[in-house]
C-alpha cells in the first residue's frame, strides 16, 4: 500500500497540504477551544463590572437626591413658615444655600414665586415657576422634575419639590434648584475606566448630566434608539455611538427621580481582555506555524530539483534555444515542462503575429491622431514617428535625441516630467509612464505652447528598465476648455459669496428696525427688489457694468410714475462698475422709501434733486460725486437710533467703493453725498445732460 502511493503522482499543492493538516489540526484545534473558553470567562466579567457600576452610580444619585430631599422637609417644617414669617424664613433658606450650595424657592398652590434665596429680599418675583409644583401640590407627594432652563438661574436646572401642608392640604411648595454639575460630579466620583461613560437622563429623555463632553451633551435629547432600547433591554446590549463607534449599552433607573442612569463601553475596551488572550493564542498558532514551515521546507528540498530543471528549461525559451522536456514524478512538473515545449515551437508563429499586430496599430495610431515614440535607455536612441515630429513642430526627417525632447518642454513642466520618467523605470515599484505638459509651438509665434499627453510605459530586463515606448496627442482645446470653465466657476462662487453677504446683513439689519413680521417682510422685499433691479440691469450687460442714469431710475421704481414732476435727474452719461452699482442702487432704494414715506415725496410741493458728475479733488485725482437733496418737504428732525437704511447711505456704500458719504437732516429736507474715486467709473460722457425723471 505504502508503495503505491509512493509512486502516485502527487501534486506540489497536494504534498504540501498533507504535511500542514497534519501538524497544524491538532494545534489549531486546540488553540481555538482554549480562545472560546477564555473568551466566553473575560466577556462575563466584563458585563457584570459593567452592570455593577452603573448600579452603583445610581444608588450614588439616590443618596444625593434623598438627602435634598432630607433638607427641603426639614425647611418645610420650618416655625417661621408655618407663622407665615416668610422673611424669616428665607434667611433659613439662605443659610441652607450655605450650606448645601443649592437655592430654594417658595411658591403657593398657584405656582407664583414667594420665596426665592436666588433674589435678595423684597425683590419681584416670576409669576410662575418652570418647575412641577402643580404635580407636588395636587398630589401631596414629593417629586424630583426633569431638566428646565431656570427663570432665575438662566441655566438648565433640575429641582427636587416637597409639600408644605396645613394639616392635610397643601399649602406652599418648597423646590430645591439643583445644578446639573451635583449630578455630573457623582458620575466624576465614580472613577470610571479610561474610555467608560456615564449618563443620567430625565424621564422626558433629555440628558441632565454626562462623564463625557458634559457641556455638550447638558439638555440635549437622548438619541432615541438608545433611549427606547434602554426601555426594551433589561440587561447589556450593543450599540454604536455617536461617532458610530460600536459600545456596549446598560441602564437602570434611579429609584428616586424615575431617571435613566446609562452606561457606555466601547466594546474595543470592553473587548481587551479577549484580545490578551487571542494574542496568546495566536503567539502559539505562530510557532505551530512556524513549526509546519521548517517542515515544509525540509520537504521542498527533495522536489527543488525538477523545479530548478523548469527554471533553466524557461530560461533556454527566453533565448530562442531548443527546449528540452523535464521528466519528474510531479504532474505539475511534467505539465510546465510540456508547455514549455509547446511555448518554443510557436514562438515563431507568435513573434510573426506580433510584427503584424504593429504594422495594423501604426494604423490605428495613424488614424486617431496620435504620436508613437520609443525609447532605448541602453543605446539612448530616441526614436518618433511623423505626429511626434509635428508635435514638437519639427520637420518629419529630423534627427531626434532626448535632449530634443526635454528643450521643448516648458520650463514648468520639466521637473515633474522627469519624477514621472523616474518612476515609470523604478524596478522595486514600476507605474505606468502617464502625464501631461506644455510643448513648444512654433507655428503659431515665439510664445506659444500645446499641451500634450503622454501615456507609455518601461521594459525591464535583469531588474532594469531596458526601453520606454508609448504615444502622444494633442490635448490644447481641452486644456483651454477646462480653464475657461474653472474661470467661470471661480468668477460665479465670488459672486455668489459676496451677493449671499450682503442678503444676510439685509435681512440682519432689516431684523433690527422691525417691529412686526409684516413691517420686516416690506422692509426686507423692498431692499432684496432694490438688489434685485441692479442685478437685473448687470445682467443685461454681462456684468460690464451699469448706466449711472438707467440705475437711479430701476430704485426710484414706481415713485417715478406716482411724483414723476416732483424728481429731477441730472448727470452725464457714465457706466459705473457692478460693485459701484450694488451699493449704489441699495443707498438710492433707501433714499427713495425714506423719502416715500417720511420726506419730499410724502407731501405733493416736495421735490428731490439727483445729480452725479465727475470732478478733480486739490490732489488733481479725479473723483465721482453724487448728491441727493429733498425740499418742500415736512420738517426734518434727525431719527433717534440709526437704522439699516442711515448705515446703508453713511457707511456701506462708502466704505464698499473706498470713498465718503455724508448724510444731513436738514429742518428743510434731507441731503446726502457720495464722494468715491472716479475708478468705479467704466465710461463718462465728457459733455452734460440735464432733465427731469422722465
Amino acid at each position: 500500500m505504502l508503495e503505491r502511493i509512493r509512486r502516485h503522482h502527487w501534486s506540489i499543492q497536494a504534498q504540501y497540504l498533507l504535511y500542514s493538516l497534519a501538524l497544524l489540526t491538532p494545534a489549531l484545534i486546540f488553540s481555538a477551544l482554549m480562545f472560546l473558553r477564555s473568551a466566553a470567562l473575560e466577556r462575563n466579567n466584563m458585563e457584570r463590572e459593567i452592570t455593577d457600576v452603573v448600579r452603583s452610580a445610581a444608588v450614588a444619585l439616590d443618596r444625593e437626591l434623598a438627602a435634598t430631599t432630607t433638607t427641603l422637609k426639614a425647611l418645610a417644617s420650618s416655625p417661621s413658615l408655618a407663622e407665615g414669617d416668610l422673611k424669616a424664613f428665607y434667611g433659613q433658606a439662605m443659610a441652607a444655600h450655605e450650606i448645601g450650595q443649592n437655592h430654594f424657592f417658595l411658591t403657593n398652590v398657584k405656582g407664583k414665586q414667594l420665596v426665592n434665596t436666588r433674589a435678595p429680599w423684597g425683590m419681584p418675583l416670576p409669576d410662575r415657576s418652570a418647575n412641577d409644583w402643580k404635580e407636588v401640590a395636587e398630589t401631596g407627594k414629593p417629586q424630583v422634575s426633569n431638566l428646565y432652563n431656570g427663570i432665575m438661574a438662566k441655566t438648565p436646572v433640575f429641582s427636587v419639590s416637597v409639600p408644605v401642608k396645613r394639616g392635610k392640604k397643601v399649602v406652599y411648595v418648597l423646590s430645591a434648584s439643583v445644578e446639573p454639575a451635583r449630578v455630573y460630579a457623582i458620575l466624576e466620583n465614580e472613577n470610571l475606566k479610561e474610555g467608560w461613560s456615564t449618563s443620567v437622563t430625565g424621564r422626558d429623555g433629555v440628558v441632565i448630566a454626562s462623564s463625557q463632553d458634559f457641556k455638550k451633551h447638558l439638555g440635549k435629547p437622548l438619541r432615541e434608539d438608545l433611549w427606547v432600547g434602554s426601555k426594551q433591554h433589561s440587561g447589556i446590549w450593543e450599540t454604536t455611538d455617536a461617532a458610530g463607534t460600536s459600545v456596549l449599552w446598560a441602564s437602570t433607573h434611579v429609584q428616586l427621580s424615575g431617571w435613566l442612569m446609562a452606561i457606555s463601553v466601547p466594546v474595543a475596551i470592553a473587548n481587551q481582555p479577549m484580545t490578551r488572550s487571542l494574542t496568546l493564542v495566536a503567539i502559539l498558532g505562530i510557532s505551530f506555524v512556524l513549526l509546519s514551515v521548517l517542515l515544509a521546507y525540509l520537504f521542498g528540498r527533495k522536489i527543488s530539483s525538477p523545479v530548478r530543471k523548469l527554471v533553466a528549461r524557461a530560461g533556454a525559451l527566453g533565448r530562442g534555444e531548443v527546449v528540452e522536456p523535464v521528466e519528474s514524478s510531479i504532474d505539475e512538473v511534467r505539465l510546465v515542462s510540456d508547455a514549455l515545449v509547446h511555448a518554443a515551437k510557436t514562438r515563431h508563429r507568435m513573434e510573426k503575429s506580433l510584427r503584424d499586430g504593429e504594422d495594423r496599430l501604426r494604423l490605428a495610431l495613424a488614424s486617431a491622431d496620435t504620436g508613437v515614440w520609443d525609447w532605448d535607455l541602453t543605446t539612448g536612441t530616441l526614436t518618433w514617428d511623423a505626429r511626434m515630429h509635428e508635435l514638437w513642430s519639427l520637420p518629419p526627417d529630423a534627427p531626434v535625441t532626448i535632449d530634443t525632447f526635454y528643450s521643448g518642454l516648458h520650463p514648468a513642466d520639466l521637473e515633474a516630467t522627469r519624477v514621472a520618467i523616474e518612476k515609470a523605470q523604478d524596478y522595486s515599484d514600476p507605474v505606468e509612464y502617464d502625464t501631461e505638459y506644455r510643448v513648444k509651438d512654433t507655428s503659431d509665434g515665439p510664445d506659444q505652447w500645446r499641451w500634450v499627453a503622454v501615456r507609455g510605459r518601461a521594459i525591464f530586463n535583469d531588474g532594469r528598465a531596458v526601453r520606454m515606448t508609448g504615444t502622444a496627442r494633442d490635448i490644447t482645446e481641452r486644456k483651454e476648455w477646462e480653464e475657461h470653465t474653472q474661470l467661470l466657476m471661480r468668477e460665479i462662487t465670488h459672486r455668489s459669496k459676496n451677493l449671499l453677504a450682503v442678503i444676510q446683513a439685509m435681512a440682519r439689519q432689516s431684523k433690527v428696525g422691525s417691529r412686526t413680521v409684516a413691517d420686516f417682510e416690506a422692509r426686507f422685499s423692498g431692499r432684496l427688489q432694490a438688489l434685485a433691479a441692479s442685478h437685473d440691469l448687470l445682467v443685461q450687460r454681462d456684468w460690464h457694468g451699469v448706466s449711472i442714469a438707467e440705475l437711479v431710475k430701476s430704485q426710484l421704481g414706481h415713485y417715478l410714475d406716482e411724483h414723476e414732476s416732483q424728481i429731477e435727474i441730472e448727470g452725464s452719461k457714465m457706466i459705473v462698475t457692478p460693485e459701484a452699482a450694488q451699493n449704489i442702487g441699495l443707498a438710492v432704494h433707501e433714499l427713495s422709501t425714506n423719502a416715500a414715506k417720511y420726506g419730499a415725496l410724502s407731501v405733493p410741493q416736495g421735490e428731490v434733486l439727483v445729480r452725479w458728475s465727475c470732478k478733480q479733488n486739490g490732489n488733481d485725482e479725479s473723483r465721482f460725486q453724487m448728491v441727493w437733496v429733498e425740499r418742500g418737504g415736512p420738517a426734518v428732525t434727525a431719527p433717534s437710533h440709526r437704522g439699516f437704511g442711515q448705515i446703508v447711505m453713511e457707511q456701506l456704500a462708502a466704505r464698499a467703493l473706498h470713498g465718503e458719504a455724508e448724510l444731513h437732516f436738514n429742518p428743510d429736507g434731507v441731503s446726502w453725498k457720495l464722494d468715491i474715486p472716479a475708478s468705479h467709473i467704466l465710461w463718462r460722457e465728457t459733455s452734460k445732460s440735464r432733465g427731469s425723471a422722465q
